[in-house]
């Protein structure tokens, strides 16, 4: 809050070349204890396995101005898992005003901004959604929500529709953010139509569509070489333990096509007393299209990598005070890979399953400023592990989220 409280004091003493300019942001500090958690570093990275303990998820600043035609808007991150400062957002507009302040009917975008795929990953925000993090496959097919490119959007009657070409890296699918290293652009697309139900329901459906091209890393060129395998152990290197490495040209990088297509549905209404139930659920398919979990490389694998998720949720408000929620979300990487079971080689269904309740108490200092404290608890299988023999095994990998947020 120390971010945004300089900020509001530079735009409040600029005075007009600053005036209307828009300040908002939000801070996440949070306790985590995970199932997995180890006192002990990883044999690759070295880094630690050590997952409990407290940390900061978010601390973002939001800046942006709209006039009647054109605008800007940008979001900064100054703290998070990387524990870096990047910009994550940063998109200027054009538009046609929209009528006595009824959304614009038609507006381009360039710079930084969500990939129009998925509920999940487009239609929230960190700040504004109940859980503490995303579904496996929302976060696998959209990983960082945020890429560079260019958009058209617009609100027509009661449906609001984006396509946005973009370099297809979203913030966190890897080393290439910010840059693209194939000539490949993703095109994504998302229509949503929203409106009023009988008995005072409201109800939102949306379609999105994602296709574009991949990208498969090539290997460098090597140089003849050797190896030691000391085969008797006796830390004395012989004539006949020396392997031979000849030279390799390498492989050259090559690029895959990717696809993806979602859907979901929102229902709302008002409970007496009580205040806002929300009924959700979201369903998606991808091919090639996972770039975080398990990312598909169908150059190396040798054929397609098709994928597919789901969730359904509810979230309760309990007066404007307090919020209770749970959701079922289930991700299945991969639904062709083949195991070796005795002997047999058979298609398995290995998948991520988690089931996520919490509360969360609300206090709202203004109409525009609010503080939560969420506290969650998820259940997750991942049937992706191996046991000590090397079979298929699964993992339970619960968490414990207490969570302190503060946003305007």
């Amino acid at each position: 809050m120390i971010l945004l409280a300089a900020a509001s004091w530079v735009v409040a003493t600029a005075g007009e070349p600053l005036a209307g300019v828009e300040i908002g942001g939000f801070a996440q500090v949070e306790y985590l204890q995970r199932q997995i958690s180890q006192d002990e570093l990883s044999d690759g990275t070295r880094e630690p396995l050590n997952e409990d303990g407290f940390g900061i998820r978010h601390a973002r600043l939001r800046v942006g101005r709209d006039w009647d035609t054109v605008g800007f808007f940008s979001v900064t991150e100054f703290s998070g898992r990387d524990h870096v400062v990047r910009p994550i957002g940063l998109d200027i507009h054009a538009q046609v005003p929209g009528r006595d302040g009824a959304p614009s009917p038609l507006r381009g975008t360039v710079g930084l901004f969500p990939v129009p795929f998925g509920f999940e990953s487009y239609g929230e925000t960190s700040d504004d959604r109940f859980f503490g993090e995303r579904a496996h496959f929302t976060y696998a097919f959209v990983p960082g929500r945020f890429d560079l490119g260019a958009a058209l959007s617009g609100h027509l009657w009661a449906i609001d529709w984006i396509v946005a070409v973009q370099n297809g890296e979203p913030l966190d699918s890897g080393p290439y953010a910010y840059v693209d290293p194939n000539k490949g652009k993703d095109v994504a697309a998302r229509v949503t139509l929203s409106g009023a139900l009988a008995g005072g329901l409201e109800a939102a459906a949306g379609t999105s569509v994602i296709t574009g091209r991949g990208f498969s890393a090539g290997t460098g060129p090597t140089k003849d070489s050797f190896e030691w395998q000391d085969l008797n152990e006796d830390g004395r290197v012989l004539l006949s333990e020396l392997v031979p490495l000849p030279a390799s040209a390498g492989r050259p990088s090559d690029s895959f096509d990717r696809w993806g297509l979602g859907g979901d549905l929102h229902v709302s209404g008002e409970l007496p007393t009580l205040g806002t139930l929300r009924v959700y659920g979201e369903v998606a398919v991808g091919v090639n299209l996972d770039r975080a979990v398990a990312p598909a490389d169908p150059v190396l694998l040798g054929r397609d990598q098709r994928s597919l998720g789901w969730l359904v949720a509810l979230t309760q408000d309990l007066t404007r005070h307090a919020t209770v929620g749970v959701r079922y979300d289930q991700y299945d990487p991969n639904r062709d890979a083949l195991e070796l079971y005795d002997g047999i080689t058979v298609v398995t269904r290995r998948r991520f399953q988690t089931v996520t309740a919490g509360v969360a108490a609300n206090h709202w200092m203004t109409e525009d400023a609010w503080a939560r404290f969420l506290v969650e608890y998820a259940h997750e299988k991942n049937s992706l592990g191996r046991d000590a023999r090397g079979r298929p095994a699964p993992i339970d990998n619960d968490t414990l989220r207490l969570r302190v947020q503060v946003a305007r």
